[in-house]
């Protein structure tokens, strides 16, 4: 095995590496769960998930999330001066934070914590995403360039130390919620800034007009995908925190949080279906096996998340105490949540593919709006367990939306050749859904799960050549 990584080309050990960071990251968040339900109660649990909702949508106009796309496009046309572009990406980014919080600071005078966060903790957020944007915007231009080496060891510190300086930190501060708060955001400050002094000394060219207007026409457009997308992950947190309180968005949380071990396994997935979707296409030649391999893919996400959800009681008692015990009757809508969010991507694919950005916008703006809407209607009427649900309907529709952008595509470019299996696509769904909500009763059944889960892993284990030979194809 040595003999053959030493053998690959540097973008395949470059895929590997990118991928063994991703996995160690969001693996030792879901690892560290445990140790912080038990230390602390679901109301304090639920600040560092609030703290992150608020997070990700002050980055979005902090940063306009320059670091995501524009930057892999920048590195590109303007290759001669790399360095120059990312020195003006951080000085602009620096001044989008300041005139930020010096909005936030307006509203903080006349209205108070707005957002339930006291001032100190606000300021120690915009830290957090002008460094960790800094840092984001050199690992980009590093993955460009396939030097993964100190990007991995990075990336992997700010996710192993962060939830160890939480736990350390939650024993000697009084508000323990906060304490995890502090561990994660010091640690990405403290790397973030050494990168951000590093890409200041690497360029002389830190305002460079030119780089500023290509990065306010290729982001600010993208602001409502951004903005929605995170709407309609994370704004449900925060209506369960104002409309029930912080011990409910503990609970709701954690089961968010469980449902990233299925996160991690259909990312995975993703980055090696959608290069070998591109490629198909491309080639045209074994169009074929796109339709049979995705249904194959689509079935394989489809039971992995039912293994998750058939498990609930078990992981809610492994991850958590007594205290979050009603988190199990949210998995199976989260969990089927992540499933149609897998299907979205596959179907988006299509419009990626063929640059039909202006369709992935609009669906993301119906879907938010929708879970907004229904959350508001339905948190209200049947508590926070209704959440679960109007998300996944909202991910339903994402993925209908796509769906239907897909096909409009499809007709602009392709004849309106269908590329996927839609009816075996449609029907997987159909049944994983129903299976998903119909297990709820049967949680108390141990005996009746169990039966079910040995059925899943003997029918694996008769298809696994199929499944390796998959994993092959698109490997």
């Amino acid at each position: 095995m040595l003999n053959k990584y030493k053998k690959m080309s540097v973008v395949a050990k470059a895929s590997i590496w990118a991928f063994i960071a991703s996995i160690l990251q969001r693996g030792i968040v879901v690892l560290a769960t445990p140790i912080f339900t038990r230390i602390l109660t679901p109301g304090e649990f639920a600040q560092y998930s609030l703290y992150q909702s608020w997070y990700d949508i002050f980055i979005i106009f902090s940063t306009l999330n320059v670091f995501n796309y524009a930057t892999y496009s920048a590195m590109k046309k303007y290759d001669e001066d790399r360095e120059g572009f990312i020195a003006t990406a951080q000085t602009l980014i620096t001044g989008l934070c300041i005139l930020c919080f010096a909005i936030y600071y307006i509203f903080h005078i006349f209205a108070g914590d707005i957002i339930g966060f006291p001032l100190p903790i606000i300021i120690l957020m915009f830290f957090d995403i002008l460094f960790f944007a800094s840092f984001n915007l050199w690992a980009a231009k590093e993955r460009y360039d396939f030097k993964y080496k100190l990007m991995t060891i990075l990336s992997v510190i700010m996710g192993a130390v962060g939830p160890i300086l939480g736990i350390i930190l939650i024993h000697f501060i009084s508000n323990k919620g906060y304490g995890r708060i502090y561990g994660v955001a010091s640690i990405n400050i403290l790397i973030g800034l050494l990168i951000y002094i590093y890409n200041l000394k690497k360029s002389k060219n830190r305002f460079n007009k030119k780089y500023i207007k290509f990065i306010f026409a290729y982001c600010i457009p993208l602001i409502p995908h951004f903005l929605s997308s995170k709407l309609l992950t994370r704004f449900d947190r925060i209506m369960i925190n104002d409309m029930c309180g912080a011990a409910e968005a503990g609970i709701y949380s954690l089961a968010y949080s469980l449902s990233l071990l299925m996160s991690i396994v259909n990312d995975s997935i993703l980055k090696s279906f959608t290069p070998w979707t591109y490629q198909t296409i491309k080639d045209g030649n074994n169009l074929k096996s796109l339709k049979k391999n995705t249904n194959y893919m689509v079935l394989l996400v489809a039971l992995a998340n039912i293994i998750l959800i058939l498990f609930a009681p078990e992981a809610i008692r492994i991850f958590s105490t007594k205290e979050y015990y009603e988190a199990i009757y949210i998995i199976p809508s989260v969990s089927a949540s992540v499933f149609f969010t897998f299907l979205f991507n596959v179907f988006a694919n299509i419009e990626y593919y063929y640059s039909e950005t202006k369709y992935v916008a609009l669906a993301s703006i119906m879907a938010a709006v929708s879970n907004v809407v229904l959350n508001f209607i339905f948190i209200k009427k049947y508590g926070y367990l209704a959440a679960g649900y109007t998300t996944l309907f909202s991910y339903i529709l994402y993925a209908i939306g796509h769906y239907i952008f897909m096909r409009k595509v499809s007709k602009k470019y392709a004849d309106g050749y269908n590329y996927y299996d839609n009816k075996t696509i449609l029907i997987i769904s159909f049944l994983f859904t129903a299976f998903s909500l119909a297990i709820i009763p049967f949680y108390k059944s141990m005996i009746i799960r169990y039966s079910i889960i040995l059925i899943l892993f003997i029918f694996l284990l008769l298809k696994h050549k199929k499944i390796i030979n998959l994993i092959k194809d698109i490997g």
